[in-house]
């Protein structure tokens, strides 16, 4: 924790009329500042930032918001005391030295290498852009999209030249090492140190943090016939995709005036947003929105709304979001455009901004997004069976989603909702759902390896299902090693998951050749699009299940791996019941002996023995 001295230092050497200036429009008035407040909806000037006090502080005269430097970052930048005293300090170039921590102050150098290169980069992508031949061809592509020049400027957007070392020349001509530009992201380099440009004929969007300074790139092919079509920068100190969201620099000002952050797919899109008049827009980085995300935006609004192109991109996301809603002071609605479109497609129409409004005003919540996905499905279903099981399914699901971490009210309420689309009373959906929690999300019965029943009775293990999640769940917490060896990790045993083998294999060969396994290699090097959605989705369970082993990557693949070889036991012990029943009804005699048998030693299935010849 920093000292009482150092907090006074930033604090004292932070302007704060500079620092509020940099996010909203201020004008002297007599010895004061004034502007409109960043903290609600004014229509004017009531926001004032007082400099000539022994200690500065700002005052909205209409809603009451006041504070120092500290203060102002943390709300309107939605960031904690800490994190507000460290971007502070970095923007007054005051080094934290929490007892001259070594690692810290090699850290924040490495960052200030990082920051110099990025600029630079951004620099160089801009005057490619304004190049008269160099951004020919991204001047055809961005007025053929219809990107305004105000959005150009506003969300700096440049393109890559089609040499293998036009940057690379450039960034050496900056006294800047080789070694900093391939950890920016910018430039590639092989195992002799050769580099070339990462990014080559590409338009360029700069992806920027909370104060709108480049902390990476993605790049958007300018021929269609090059792949692959969005290439992003690798993660680094400064970037990780689980924590960023492109726009929200530009957007954290609408996002708080509305209360409501609009969550898109891509660069294009939010800037069709934008340029539509729709500035609360703000896109996640080829993922799912992550705990991360939700955690920024709980701190600026409290309703997210995920928009999709389909009904099935929206199931997909609705049930990635409900763990974030029920870990998260924030609701998550699901908004599904017509027609298949996406935001920029659609805004590009005549009346694509009524559309677009249309289809933000019918957004549903995530939880009822998928009860009335269950409604249909029970709607379609006349057998008392099917409608049974569709039931138990998605209590099965709500289970998984985390519902027993959910306050009461929420539980009582979705219980309630089941009930009424299920025509049962909310007292039998809540024993339901406390039946299924007595199992852990993989499907497993709690405190038990395998299933006891006697012969005769239906085992409760879904084994297929929590195998495939174990499987997956060794390869979430391989993709964040790079010595993780596959085979190894799987005991030398075949995946039975296609998907899970297809994963490995891409991983395995990653590491075969020598390259460095990032989530992008693992994506490029693999083609089909439903295996790349899963893999992005794997990327941040792996950091979860890291997480919850402390951090601990050996610890999180040995308890990843021991839940696999549970399952595979499991699964090897369904078999031998299947044969055991198959056996029975062939020789009820000797199956009788054998439950006598059984009955005597008590009920364990685990040691019910083979069949004779089996």
């Amino acid at each position: 924790m920093a000292t009482r001295d150092e907090i006074e230092r930033v604090r004292d050497a932070t302007d704060l009329a500079s620092l509020i200036g940099e996010f909203v429009a201020l004008q002297h008035r007599g010895r004061e500042h004034v502007g409109l407040c960043p903290f609600h909806d004014d229509s004017r000037p009531s926001f004032a930032v007082v400099t000539h006090k022994e200690s500065a502080f700002y005052k909205c005269h209409a809603c009451g918001a006041a504070g120092d430097c500290f203060r102002f970052v943390q709300e309107h930048l939605g960031k904690d005391f800490g994190e507000s005293l460290r971007f502070l300090a970095e923007r007054a170039g005051i080094e934290l030295t929490r007892g001259h921590d070594p690692e810290q102050e090699q850290t924040a150098s490495r960052k200030t290498w990082l920051r110099k290169a990025l600029d630079a980069g951004h620099a160089h992508f801009q005057r490619q852009l304004a190049g008269d031949a160099s951004g020919r061809d991204a001047r055809e592509v961005i007025e053929a999209r219809g990107i305004s020049p105000a959005m150009v400027e506003a969300f700096g957007i440049g393109c890559a030249g089609d040499g293998w070392s036009t940057l690379r020349d450039e960034l050496a001509c900056e006294a800047l090492p080789a070694k900093v530009s391939v950890a920016a992201g910018l430039l590639k380099q092989r195992e002799d140190e050769h580099t070339w440009d990462a990014f080559r004929h590409r338009l360029m969007f700069p992806i920027s943090d909370d104060t709108g300074r480049p902390i990476a790139f993605g790049g958007r092919i300018l021929s269609e016939d090059e792949e692959p079509k969005y290439l992003n920068s690798s993660e680094h100190d400064l970037f990780h995709k689980s924590r960023t969201l492109y726009g929200l620099h530009l957007a954290r000002r609408s996002i708080m005036a509305e209360g409501q952050a609009i969550v898109a797919e891509g660069y294009t899109d939010v800037i069709a947003c934008h340029q539509a008049g729709f500035t609360n827009v703000v896109a996640t980085l080829g993922t799912a929105m992550t705990e991360q995300h939700a955690r920024h935006l709980s701190r600026l609004c409290k309703v997210a709304v995920l928009l999709f192109d389909g009904d099935e991109a929206g199931q997909r996301a609705a049930e990635r979001a409900i763990p974030i809603v029920l870990a998260h002071d924030i609701d998550v609605l699901i908004c599904v455009l017509p027609d298949n479109t996406d935001p920029d497609t659609l805004l590009r129409q005549p009346n694509g901004q009524s559309r677009f409004r249309q289809a933000l005003d019918e957004s549903v919540d995530a939880f009822e997004f998928l009860l009335r996905r269950l409604e249909v499905d029970l709607q379609s279903t006349s057998g008392l069976s099917a409608r049974q099981k569709a039931t138990e399914d998605f209590a099965q699901a709500v289970v998984r989603f985390g519902i027993h971490k959910a306050a009461p009210l929420r539980r009582a309420m979705v219980t309630s909702r089941l009930a009424e689309l299920a025509g049962v009373a909310p007292a039998v959906i809540a024993e339901l759902l406390a039946h299924k929690a007595d199992r852990d999300p993989s499907g497993r019965t709690s405190n038990r390896e395998e299933s006891t029943e006697l012969p005769g009775m239906e085992s409760e293990v879904e084994v297929a299902p929590a195998l495939r999640r174990a499987e997956l769940d060794v390869l979430a917490v391989a993709i964040h090693s790079q010595h993780a060896d596959i085979s190894v990790l799987h005991s030398g045993l075949p995946l039975a998951d296609p998907t899970a083998r297809r994963i490995a294999q891409a991983i395995q060969e990653t590491h075969r050749s020598g390259g460095e396994l990032t989530m992008q290699t693992l994506l490029d090097s693999l083609p089909a699009e439903d295996d790349r959605k899963i893999a992005s989705d794997l990327y941040f369970d792996g950091e979860r299940l890291i997480e919850a082993s402390e951090g601990d990557q050996d610890d999180a693949i040995a308890a990843c791996c021991d839940a696999l070889d549970r399952c595979r036991r499991a699964l090897d012990s369904r078999q031998r019941m299947a044969d055991w029943k198959a056996s029975a009804a062939r020789d009820p005699q000797a199956a009788a002996k054998v439950i006598e048998h059984l009955r005597g030693i008590g009920p364990r299935a685990a040691a019910m023995p083979r069949p004779s010849g089996q």
